[in-house]
């Protein structure tokens, strides 16, 4: 009988529950402009800058730094973890097919909850499918894994639109079906009970093609994830994370190139939004600047203060999937209608104040839980089903 292999608690790589945290972090400044405006943001639907150049200047920089780099560095630790998951198998001579299709379909099953009943710009059901995919990579080498990583990355610059198509704002007025969604979400966001919310979930069109259109959104999500994904599962692959002072060259010059590229792509969009250089920041600035912040989270990790300073990530980064999902419990209560009913009103500055002091609110409260608790309740679930065993929760 071949041992069964237990959740890692203990020899955990700290810059990767870095990581993770700083990736729960950049999620939720993303997300706040969508929990206060909608899923689409298009202009004339709402007021977005209620200070005026404050928030112009605060939607700038979340663009340039935040939005596009973080659901695809959290696509690159997925990978990464996936592999550090079948290497223990293998170590442990334990089936890795089994625990990671139970992974793989708690993971579609709670997206799908977390879609349906909390908040409909949910991540993890992409995730879960392109992990269904990510499966029958996971057999490659390091250099297999680089060449699909690439491959699936280059497919994303084929979805650039040509320079002088157009400005954005212009372009989505023309698309009358997101125009309408978007005028029927902030009514029901703005004023519906939670069953009207629900309702609206369920039955609204965003494209105008019904579920076939649902299907293209997806695969296109799934594409823009699966090259981070398979990166990540080359960089574990490499192991280079098990040796950081040996692979300290690389790492710099990835740092280097990744600053300029990924930068570089995104700021045409932060001064002049075009669907080219949207086109940009989705296929080129979002995928190069997630291995910046990787990178970053490396180099610094390696000095005793940039540990001191990222080592409160860790607690966030080790509560991560709890975590995320509490953003949105929080965040549709405070601006759903059904809730304190704030959607539409604050803007950007202030709605992304509001997101930095929860974000030290769940650091404090993760310290705290993890002083008594060895890991979070979802985690504790997804553990559970994931391993077949009850996992040990209170210290």
């Amino acid at each position: 009988m071949k041992p069964t292999l237990a959740p890692l608690n203990q020899g955990r790589l700290q810059p990767l529950d870095m990581m993770r945290g700083l990736a729960i972090l950049g999620i939720l400044l993303v997300n706040i402009m969508n929990f206060q405006y909608g899923l689409l943001l298009l202009p004339d639907v709402h007021q977005y800058y209620p200070l005026g150049t404050i928030d112009q200047l605060t939607e700038s920089i979340l663009y340039l730094f935040i939005r596009t780099s973080f659901y695809t560095l959290f696509a690159f630790l997925f990978g990464y973890g996936m592999v550090i998951l079948q290497d223990r198998s293998t170590l442990k001579e334990a089936s890795f097919t089994g625990i990671f299709w139970r992974r793989a379909f708690f993971l579609f099953i709670l997206g799908i909850l977390h879609r349906t009943y909390i908040w409909e710009g949910d991540i993890l059901v992409t995730y879960a499918i392109a992990s269904f995919i990510l499966f029958f990579f996971l057999f490659f080498k390091a250099k297999g894994l680089l060449i699909s990583a690439i491959i699936f990355l280059g497919v994303m610059l084929l979805f650039i639109p040509p320079p002088g198509s157009g400005d954005v704002s212009e372009l989505q007025q023309q698309e009358d079906t997101m125009y309408q969604y978007s005028l029927a979400e902030k009514e029901v966001l703005e004023n519906g009970t939670y069953l009207e919310v629900l309702e609206f979930r369920m039955t609204s069109d965003i494209t105008g093609l019904g579920i076939f259109g649902d299907i293209l959104m997806e695969i296109s999500t799934v594409i823009a994830v699966m090259g981070m994904f398979l990166l990540g599962a080359y960089f574990a692959r490499k192991k280079w994370l098990d040796d950081i002072e040996g692979n300290l060259s690389l790492f710099k010059k990835i740092w280097w190139v990744t600053l300029f590229v990924g930068f570089g792509t995104k700021l045409p969009y932060a001064i002049s939004p075009t669907y080219f250089s949207e086109g940009l920041m989705l296929a080129i600035g979002g995928p190069f600047t997630a291995i910046f912040y990787v990178t970053s989270v490396i180099l610094l990790s390696r000095t005793e203060k940039g540990a001191k300073l990222l080592h409160p990530l860790t607690y966030v980064g080790r509560l991560s999937l709890t975590n995320y999902l509490l953003q949105s419990i929080v965040f549709t209560t405070l601006f759903y209608g059904y809730g304190i009913g704030l959607f539409g009103q604050l803007g950007f500055f202030v709605g992304t104040c509001i997101a930095i002091v929860f974000f030290v609110l769940q650091v404090l409260v993760s310290k705290w839980w993890l002083s008594r608790f060895v890991i979070g309740p979802v985690e504790w679930f997804f553990r559970a089903v994931t391993y077949m065993i009850m996992p040990k929760f209170k210290k």
